[in-house]
């Protein structure tokens, strides 16, 4: 398979992403219950900590599932699977990739993440400006997917760019190293793409940090994270069974202008919301 055909469906060219995909932009709100309402009349924090404690396990992996239908996602999928497709030419090979990738993903997210809930429960005294850096954190990815969004429809590229050396390291995967190999990859992928898929797990994390412990924070995470990777794994499978990878390129590229648009907003809401001590 020509390597320019593998580097237009990692990162081609086109327009953008989807109905069913304003996704991520519309996973955060469905955290948002009566509690929530509560302290948008009253402004108490008592009723923010309930509403936090009450967290439906349905909703977190909800909101899970939604996320999980990222460009970037949909992005790196494709492209692992033309090159599987290509080097190796067995479904089986797709399957293993998937399993290791999503795994890789789930570990990151998981230490990252329990790695801030541990500090901001015992240092207690820093969680006022652990908050302060994620609310501006949290708007300046929100601004980042707007300005992408312009970008995309002006230029067809987008900016965030997955490094060439991570790409030619999906690219050369060794079958006898398979799961190895896509498990490094999946966990190497969630750092360098945080900015793209990691935005509202960084607003669920930023609120977890201060207003549970780290046995309920760290369930919380889990289920979001394993809502996360469901429709990686759907991909997978779909790709396994003869889903063309230019199938997924050209839905990625039609829809994720009107991702990042609907993503960027969302952050920006959730930056304000958290800024007011509304969440």
């Amino acid at each position: 398979m020509p390597e320019s055909w593998l580097k237009y469906s990692f990162y081609g060219t086109s327009q953008s992403p989807t109905g069913i995909f304003l996704t991520e932009a519309q996973a955060f709100p469905l955290l948002i219950t009566q509690d929530l309402m509560l302290s948008l009349t009253t402004g108490s924090r008592e009723g923010k900590s309930k509403h936090i404690e009450r967290i439906s396990p349905f909703l977190l992996l909800t909101a899970g599932v939604m996320a999980g239908f990222n460009p970037c996602l949909l992005a790196v999928m494709a492209f692992l699977a033309s090159v599987t497709l290509a080097q190796h030419g067995r479904r089986r090979e797709m399957l293993e990739i998937t399993l290791g990738f999503s795994i890789g993903i789930f570990t990151m997210y998981m230490l990252a993440g329990l790695g801030i809930l541990s500090v901001v429960n015992f240092l207690p005294e820093i969680q006022e400006s652990f908050i302060d850096a994620s609310i501006l954190l949290i708007a300046l990815l929100g601004f980042w997917h707007i300005f992408d969004a312009y970008w995309l429809k002006k230029h067809a590229k987008t900016t965030f760019r997955t490094p060439e050396p991570l790409k030619r390291f999906m690219a050369k995967m060794d079958k006898n190293n398979l799961l190895l190999l896509s498990f490094l990859s999946g966990s190497m992928f969630s750092l360098v793409k945080a900015p793209c898929v990691g935005a509202i797990f960084l607003s669920l994390l930023s609120i977890l940090a201060t207003k549970t412990d780290i046995v309920r924070g760290t369930l919380y995470m889990g289920i979001y994270n394993l809502g996360l990777l469901l429709p990686v794994i759907a991909l997978g499978l779909l790709l396994a069974s003869g889903l063309s990878p230019n199938k997924v390129t050209e839905f990625r590229e039609r829809w994720r202008v009107e991702i990042r648009l609907t993503t960027g907003f969302i952050l920006i809401s959730v930056a304000l919301l958290m800024q007011f001590g509304i969440i």
